[in-house]
Formats: structure tokens, sequence, C-alpha cells
């Protein structure tokens, strides 16, 4: 006797939820840990991470010109080591200087509430990249200097789960593959069609990873309610019939409706299974926490030029009150 393919999918999600998170495992039962663990060193660790980072499912290959906000987030010291190994997350650069990702990309355990999250100096945002493991002249790379984690998240429900992300440096615009999305300030309808992004591997050691782009519908918020009991923070977008998601590698990338940041990639069960779509966190319902960040603020009047190699160098207000205090008094002086 056959078995209906919906009593499959409770049987599967009993046995399993496999979170569209940095941690590429599966966990036994109703666990919404998303792989985080700690490690002796505040580093995370490698046990069961970076092994599987299954691509966009359903997508097709696109360049970085097409999503020229697309960063890919990744571990600093396996970048280091071996260009490429160090995939964590994606996210969406927002402004010159901010990154929009997921929170439990960046939870050092995301077994207990409340969640730490890990330093800065451990990761480091490539931009202006098709290829996961390739550079080439378009290609940047930022140090990050701060990590802000909604100090909501919830590592059991996985709300609020959203980050920013602050480069120790200003972003150019000067090249077409670098630029930032603006975000949505209003809900999405239903039945609006959504882009998502992501790199994917089927292992480290496999064929480089190409940036990989998949349509998504927006579902009804009663719908997705009814299936995972979300809250306004968070919305739903695929097909319930399965076959395109957004999987593991591919956790704080965009969700894009009408050329806006409408959603951040969090969780879903399974992988583009029948029944159970992909979870986003709702950008619009965070706007105003995203601004009070000064995550949107244009950042590029606050850059004075090195004259000793030409670059243009990020410095805070306090620093620019001080520099024209001090270009007053000379003026004043030479008078």
């Amino acid at each position: 006797m056959d078995i209906p393919w919906q009593l499959q999918v409770l049987f599967q999600m009993l046995l399993s939820w496999t979170l569209v998170a940095n941690g590429h495992l599966e966990f036994p039962f109703l666990s919404l840990s998303t792989g985080h663990t700690s490690s002796p060193h505040n580093e995370p660790s490698d046990a069961g991470k970076f092994v599987i980072l299954p691509k966009v499912v359903g997508g097709y290959s696109i360049t970085i010109a097409q999503v020229p906000f697309q960063v890919s987030v990744r571990r600093r010291s396996m970048h280091e080591r071996t260009y490429g190994l160090g995939l964590i997350c994606g996210g969406a650069l927002i402004s010159q200087r901010v990154v929009c990702s997921a929170a439990h990309c960046f939870a050092v355990n995301n077994s207990y509430n409340p969640v730490r999250f890990y330093g800065p100096k451990l990761f480091v945002v490539v931009a202006g990249s098709t290829q996961i493991d390739q550079a080439d002249r378009n290609t940047k790379e930022y140090l990050v200097q701060q990590i802000i984690g909604h100090s909501d998240y919830n590592a059991t429900t996985l709300e609020n789960d959203i980050a920013l992300i602050f480069l120790n440096g200003y972003v150019s615009w000067s090249s077409k593959t670098v630029r930032a999305i603006p975000l949505a300030t209003k809900a999405q309808r239903e039945g609006t069609t959504c882009l998502i992004n992501g790199w994917g591997k089927v292992t480290v050691v496999g064929k480089s990873g190409s940036l990989q782009q998949a349509p998504v519908p927006i579902l009804n918020p009663s719908l997705c309610r009814a299936i995972y009991l979300l809250p306004m923070s968070q919305l739903c977008a695929g097909f319930m019939q399965g076959g395109i998601d957004a999987c593991q590698g591919d956790s704080g990338g965009p969700l894009i409706c009408d050329g806006q940041l409408a959603g951040i990639i969090s969780w879903g069960v399974g992988c583009a299974d029948p029944g159970f779509p992909g979870v986003y966190t709702n950008v619009s319902y965070f706007v105003d926490w995203i601004r009070s960040m000064n995550a949107t603020l244009d950042y590029s009047k606050y850059l004075v030029m090195d004259s000793a190699d030409g670059r243009r160098l990020a410095t805070s207000p306090q620093r620019t009150w001080w520099l024209a205090l001090a270009f007053l008094l000379i003026a004043l002086s030479g008078g």
C-alpha cells in the first residue's frame, strides 16, 4: 500500500528537523537548533560544519552583477587558509557599511536563551563575486567591525532572526557588482513572486559553487501560521508541492521582492519538501529596529581622504567634529 506523501513528510518531520542554517546537520525530533556549537577558543567549531553546502534547490545560475547587494559571510580562519571553504551564511548590503543577515549565523549556541554571539574578528565578508571560491577584479573583502544580533532573538523559535554586520571600512560604489538594496517597508502581498539567492557545493572539495537564484511566491500568512504557528515577524514563501527552496549554506541571504529586501532566509523543515515552505525573517517588521541601529546611515559623510595612499577611510562623527574644530582654530590663528 502506498503511503500518502503528507504522511511521509510528517514522518520525516518527526525524525528530523533540518534547518536552513549555518550548521549543516540534521537534528532529531523537534529541536530547532541551528547547529552552532561553542568551542574552547570561542570560535565556531569545525564539528559538523562546512561539510555539505547544498545550493538553492530548483534554481538557476546568475552573475553577481544581477544581484550586486549579495554577499557571502565566511569564517575568517578557514577563508584565509583556503579560499572558498569558509562559507557560513549569505547577506545583503543595505548601506556602505552594513550587511543584513540572520542572527543564528553568529550565535555561539543556538540551544539556549539568551543567546551569545561570536565576536566580529572571526568573520570576513566578501562582495562582488559570482563564484564562492574564485576571486576576480570585482571581488571585495571586508573585515567585520561589529555584529549586532537582535536582543530578542530566540534560539528555540528562531523569532527575531536578524543581525547587522558593520564592516571595518566602507563599500565603494565604483563597481557595478557591489550595490546596496533598499529595505521593504510594507508587508508583501500573497502571490507576489520573489527571488532567493545563494551559493552551494555538493562537498567542500567538489566543483566550485556558483551563485544560484530561484523564484518563490509569498504565501498567505494564515497558511503559514497553520503550518508553523509563525508570528508577524516571520513570513513563509515557496511552493506547497515542494521542489524549490533555500537550503543549508543559504541562511542569511536575501528574499527579494520588487527589488527590495523583503526577507532574510531563516529556516525550514527539510529542503524543498512538499508541504513545508521556507521561513524568512520579515524585514518590514524590523525596519524601525534597523534604522535605530544606524544601519541605513549614509556613512560617506564620515569619510576622509588618507593622504598617504589616497584611500578614503571611515571615521566617526565625533572625529569629524574634532577635525572641523581643528581647521577652524587654524583658520583663526592664521587670520
